[in-house]
């Protein structure tokens, strides 16, 4: 069975990107039921597809991930919630989890050899 991913980024062409990572290098383990460009929109689709996992950038208009994140969980405690951001651990890291999100990936260079690797850990150790 694929894990259900709602990918949420306010940058189209980054949502694009990883939902092809998703696709291509996951093995048909990850399936994208759903996609949001603000906090917001990812608190309704979230609502409506109750995925297993959600992907969420930090900086975002309208609602930032990190005042989303508590409303996601309120609308689908059974989700898993990974933030992802271009924001350095170090500075960002304390703050998602804080707000509830389950672990934190910087975005990066790397980011599509290790999303798939990362995610499979992260959602092993939710289990």
């Amino acid at each position: 069975m694929s894990c259900r991913v709602v990918v949420v980024d306010d940058a189209a062409d980054l949502r694009e990107m990883l939902t092809m990572v998703l696709d291509l290098r996951g093995g048909g383990d990850f399936e994208v039921v759903g996609e949001a460009g603000d906090g917001r929109e990812a608190v309704q689709v979230v609502e409506q597809t109750q995925p297993d996992l959600v992907l969420m950038d930090i900086a975002m208009p309208v609602m930032d991930g990190l005042e989303a994140v508590p409303l996601v969980r309120r609308v689908s405690p059974d989700s898993t919630v990974v933030m992802l951001s271009g924001f350095p651990a170090r500075t960002a890291e304390a703050g998602a989890l804080e707000a509830g999100a389950h672990a934190y990936l910087e975005k990066g260079g790397r980011l599509a050899a290790t999303l798939v690797p990362s995610l499979t850990d992260i959602l092993a150790g939710q289990s």
